[in-house]
Parts: C-alpha cells; sequence; structure tokens
C-alpha cells in the first residue's frame, strides 16, 4: 500500500469524465527481450489450487515490519483461520537478484501457511527504478527480479503480484487516470518495460505461474496501456478504499466498482487492498464493518471477481500515520496482546458455528 491516491483527494473539485479509449502506447511485446535468453531445466511447479477457488484474505507484513516481528508464523495463521481466510498478502523484501532477505523468517511462514492450507500471495517489490533511464535498462532490472525470485521460490507459488501501486508514479497531477494522456508517458514506459521484465523473468522458470498488476481509484486505463505495451499478466489486481467508494459514486455514478471493471477487462479481477481510511484512528469499528461487508458482498456476487484482501492484519502504531489505523486487530500492548476489532470479531464469532 501507499498513502495516496494521486488524483484522489478533492475528487470533485478536479476530476472530469474523459471518454475511456484503447489508444496504444508505443512499445510492444517484441521490443524488449533478454540480452542472453536463459532456459531452466527447473521442473514447473504443480497447481494444486483448484480454480474455482474464491480467496478471502488480509494483508500483512510479517517478514519486514515490528508490529509482525514478535507473532510466529504459525499464531499469523491461526489468526486468518479463525476470520475464514485462505489468504495471506505478504511483501517480500528481495535483492536485485531476486533473493529473499531474510529468508529464514519466510521459510517459517511457508511451513506454517502449508500446514494451515494457506496460500501465500507474494507482493513481488518493483526496483527502484531510474525514469530517466532506458527501458533495456528497467526490462533486465526486472528479468533478473523475478527469474532470480522465481527459480529459488517457484514450487512454493501459483500466484505472483508483480510490482506495487506503480500506477501512483506515473499519473500525472489532478488527472483520473481514465485516459492515456493522463499519465506520464516516459515514466509509463520505463514501468512498463520493467514489470513485463518481472513478468518474463517469473515465468521463463515458473510455467504455470499466473502473475497480477495492481492500480486503485479510476486508474484501470494504466492497466490497459500496459496491456497494449504487451505485458502478458494474467489478473487484474484493484485497491479500492473507503474514500474512492464515495468519490466514484458521486463523480462517476459507479456504485460497485466490481461491475465496472468488469466491462473494461476480460481477465479475472482481484481485489488486494480493500478497508477504510482511518488517518487518525477516529473513525469508528462499525464504519469499517460496514464497509467491509459491503465491498465483500459485491466482490463474491460478482463471478468475474475471485478474490478480496482486505488491508490489513494488524495495526501498526509504530508509523504514526496513516498506516497506523487499518489493521484488523488493535493492539492492547504493542507488540505482545492483541485485541480484534469489531468486523474481526465479528468473523471470528462466525467460524465457531
Amino acid at each position: 500500500m501507499k498513502h495516496f491516491f494521486r488524483g484522489g483527494l478533492g475528487l470533485v473539485l478536479f476530476l472530469c469524465c474523459t471518454a475511456c479509449d484503447k489508444t496504444p502506447v508505443p512499445g510492444g511485446e517484441n521490443d524488449l527481450q533478454p540480452a542472453s535468453p536463459i532456459v531452466s531445466s527447473k521442473p514447473a511447479p504443480t497447481d494444486t489450487i483448484a480454480p474455482s477457488t474464491f480467496y478471502l484474505g488480509v494483508n500483512g507484513h510479517p517478514l519486514n515490519q515490528e508490529a509482525y516481528a514478535t507473532l510466529s508464523a504459525e499464531e499469523q495463521m491461526q489468526l486468518l483461520k479463525s476470520l475464514g481466510m485462505n489468504l495471506y498478502r505478504v511483501d517480500f523484501t528481495v535483492t536485485g537478484q531476486g533473493k529473499i532477505v531474510p529468508s529464514q523468517r519466510y521459510e517459517k511462514l511457508r511451513a506454517a501457511a502449508n500446514a494451515a492450507g494457506i496460500t501465500i500471495l507474494p507482493m513481488l517489490p518493483d526496483a527502484k527504478l531510474d525514469y530517466n533511464g532506458t527501458e533495456e535498462a528497467a526490462y533486465q532490472q526486472g528479468y533478473a527480479r523475478g527469474y532470480g525470485f522465481a527459480e529459488e521460490n517457484g514450487n512454493d507459488f501459483t500466484y505472483y503480484n508483480i510490482g506495487n501501486e506503480l500506477d501512483n508514479d506515473c499519473i500525472l497531477p489532478n488527472k483520473s487516470g481514465r485516459a492515456a494522456e493522463h499519465y506520464d508517458l516516459k515514466k509509463f514506459r520505463v514501468i512498463a518495460a520493467h514489470l513485463k521484465g518481472m513478468d518474463d523473468g517469473i515465468k521463463a522458470i515458473d510455467h504455470t505461474a499466473q502473475t497480477m498488476i495492481n492500480a486503485g481509484w479510476m486508474h484501470y486505463k494504466y492497466l490497459q496501456m500496459l496491456e497494449d505495451y504487451g505485458v502478458k499478466y494474467d489478473i487484474i489486481a484493484y485497491h479500492w478504499y473507503s474514500d474512492m467508494e464515495s468519490a466514484a459514486a458521486s463523480a462517476y455514478q459507479i456504485n460497485d466498482i466490481t461491475e465496472f471493471l468488469a466491462t473494461q477487462f476480460t481477465k479475472p479481477i482481484w481485489f488486494t487492498e480493500i478497508n477504510i481510511r482511518n488517518k487518525t484512528g477516529s473513525v469508528s469499528d462499525e464504519v469499517q464493518r460496514d464497509f467491509l461487508n459491503t465491498v465483500i458482498a459485491k466482490c463474491q456476487k460478482n463471478p468475474r471477481v475471485k478474490a478480496v484482501v482486505v488491508y490489513e492484519l494488524f495495526n501498526q502504531p509504530v508509523f504514526k500515520s496513516i498506516e497506523s489505523h487499518f489493521g484488523l486487530f488493535d493492539w492492547e500492548k504493542p507488540y505482545s496482546k492483541y485485541k480484534p476489532k469489531l468486523w474481526a470479531s465479528e468473523q471470528m464469532e462466525k467460524s465457531l458455528k
């Protein structure tokens, strides 16, 4: 998650309803290839996940953030099970060659997830991109990252979330994101090349990989532009928060983002971040409960939507920012004693019945 959606604040003042065109962005699937194609003899992983599975999950940071450091991997998995969840979206820290750091924490998480029957969705972060650099360099960075990550961990995963909210890096100020001209195309091409490299690198090793790329607010055009560029990702990943829900209804008469996205794409749709905005922690638990229930119900009703993932498992007071209050669980004593908020409490009660 990033803490803003550019073009999303003060929406009624400046959002304009630009017609959604299909203007292709220069570049294509044959423009960029790895300098030396690599052929791997590693067998493709066995896909044991039923294609009809609907995923209900939560985001967490068990590999790299303080709020999760004192909790065992087993305890985190049991919390997910108590919420009726079957997916854990986890952000990884990796080297330029895709190696996980620290690998020991991941090994414990993987073992606990396997034992609990929880699917881990890795969020593989992008490299620090040079927007004044070349598309080829960005591609090679992405390829090395994706190839190395899949080479080491490809048998662990079916789904890969590559990059995170890079639409926010190339959207122009005060633009909704509904048209190609709403983006800085120089930055976009570097981003697209990098994501294409990550996707190609992963699939060079993991031949059954299903990759997803995320966007939020009205930035769906960014995802269409990536398709036009030649990025062969498989799943639409979308981030949707309470301020977006209300603004989309008032500015664009979009009352169900799941239905709208289904008109724009033929790919499966995953909502990989949803929650209320609770900047100071003063928004009531009832508001969070009602928003989550509403959005989750829309997702479950729409057959095109295959997953919905709440952001996030725990409050993170160490940040002293908007990130501090997103959790489904709050800390009575950081970071050793916690309690469920209302939505989580009700889910736990349902799972016991």
